[in-house]
């Protein structure tokens, strides 16, 4: 099992928002900034990789990012993950006459969100032909097939035209890591690069056999594909208001099952806010357009997770359905628009059921008082010197994919499978940015014993959600068939 300084992680090509109040029992540090520490190493397990992190945790706070890449022994994508300890609010607990059993109870979850970044391929935008004999989809900017919204599952339907595809799964190379601190803005900061050189084309199409084959030299190689960090963490004092509940149990026969819980006034807290900032160039150097296509476009696919583990442990009351039927959205929820409007998912149901556009540069989450996450990425990428509009396109979603329960709490996930679409060009350079943030409260609970075991159990568990999710957007695809969105290229 990895340690935990040795985090793992989900890749992004966007600004990723992870929001969370984490929970000290001592005094605030004399110099915040100390808890800004940056991690390296490499792991065999679970696929291998390397990895470069960003630990902001302490005492009985977790919050962390990272980037892992595959290495010549252990090839992998590259991908990010943050992960934090956070809470729903907080709770005091009282009898049916009223006494007052805990006066403050953190509710605390754990929340995993990231992206893995696991193929580039070059597409036609002329549409398909339907059973019907109608061409669908033409000129439209997305990469257009019919999935019937089956994630996980091989269409076997029809898509455009294909040409070239790239995967990620690959050994990386990592640059030196430039660090430099500004102390009057209680800052960190670390650029550096992940990138791999003269790439041949996993399968191209071959217009005389009319199939897929592997590609050769012949078929020219991607000269670099870059992805360049800069990143900014800060550590800073400050306050926060969360949401508090009076929950009232069965004490006087023992069962300990919630009676009925109600919000009271919220309460304030101070610590430690952090903010870490990752800015990332996605740089792509030397792709060759198939020389027959009539509108080449070039996409960057992905997988975006956001799972939440909520503890089952210790009190009835402070079991998953507590924060499931009592706090609304409390296991998180996607807010996304597109051109029929805004959208919030909370099940399987309202997900996309085709390749749908996103009217705004953004996907959101969020649970019942605040953020916990946000994908977002800017509309313009630079093509060979020129400015050019990019997309993302969601192909296809699921609910609450990571197995539901496991060992003391229960998992609520979503998992969107999408694509950001670049014009094709011999170079293309797209800049997004990722923040993550996150707060050390000064909060002190009633059973502080108690709530350590609980986060020991949620760093263990979230660990092993990290793990799940890095190895399921890549390695699953090959050894089940899953990611078949569509099959015949890969």
């Amino acid at each position: 099992m990895l340690k935990f300084t040795s985090t793992i992680a989900v890749a992004l090509v966007a600004v990723l928002m992870l929001s969370a109040i984490s929970l000290n029992t001592s005094a605030a540090d004399a110099n915040p900034m100390d808890r800004i520490r940056l991690e390296m190493g490499t792991t065999t397990e679970y696929g291998g990789g390397s990895y470069v992190a960003i630990n902001m945790s302490q005492g009985l706070s977790m919050a962390w990012f990272a980037v892992v890449y595959g290495t010549e022994a252990d090839p992998a994508p590259i991908s990010i993950i943050g992960a934090n300890l956070r809470y729903l609010g907080g709770a005091q607990v009282v009898t049916q006459d009223g006494t007052v059993i805990l006066d403050q109870v953190p509710i605390p979850v754990v929340t995993v969100f990231g992206q893995s970044l696991f193929a580039l391929l070059e597409f036609d935008d002329v549409g398909y032909q339907t059973a019907f004999g109608l061409n669908y989809g033409a000129e439209n900017g997305l990469f257009d097939f019919n999935s019937d919204r089956r994630l996980f599952d091989d269409p076997n339907g029809t898509f455009e035209p294909v040409y070239k595809y790239v995967s990620l799964e690959r050994a990386w190379n990592l640059s030196e890591i430039v660090t430099s601190i500004d102390v009057q803005n209680q800052s960190k900061h670390y650029d550096f690069s992940v990138y791999a050189e003269n790439v041949l084309y996993t399968q191209v199409w071959d217009g005389e056999l009319q199939q897929y084959r592997n590609g050769t030299v012949d078929d020219g190689i991607v000269d670099r594909i870059e992805f360049a960090f800069h990143v900014t963490a800060t550590a800073t004092e400050s306050e926060v208001q969360i949401p508090f509940y009076k929950v009232t149990v069965g004490a006087d026969d023992g069962d300990g099952i919630i009676r009925e819980s109600e919000q009271i006034a919220p309460r304030n807290f101070t610590g430690v806010t952090t903010d870490t900032e990752f800015k990332y160039d996605h740089i792509v150097e030397g792709w060759d357009p198939y020389e027959n296509a009539s509108d080449p476009r070039l996409m960057l696919e992905n997988g975006v997770i956001h799972a939440v583990f909520i503890p089952d442990i210790v009190e009835k009351w402070y079991s998953a359905q507590f924060v499931n039927n009592e706090v609304q959205d409390g296991s998180g929820v996607a807010e996304l628009e597109t051109e029929d409007g805004e959208a919030t998912i909370r099940d399987t149901g309202e997900l996309p059921e085709k390749a749908t556009l996103l009217t705004k540069d953004r996907i959101a989450f969020r649970d019942n008082w605040q953020r916990t996450g946000m994908l977002t990425w800017v509309s313009n990428v630079t093509v060979d010197g020129q400015d050019e509009l990019v997309i993302y396109q969601v192909h296809a979603g699921s609910r609450d994919m990571l197995p539901k329960d496991v060992k003391d709490g229960q998992v609520r996930s979503i998992v969107i499978l999408g694509g950001y679409i670049y014009p094709v060009g011999e170079s293309i350079m797209h800049d997004p940015t990722v923040e993550i943030s996150g707060m050390e409260m000064d909060m002190i609970p009633s059973v502080p014993i108690v709530l350590a075991i609980i986060i020991a159990i949620a760093v263990a568990i979230c660990l092993a959600l990290v793990l799940v999710v890095a190895i399921l957007l890549y390695s699953e695809k090959k050894k089940r068939g899953r990611m078949q969105v569509p099959p015949p290229y890969r």
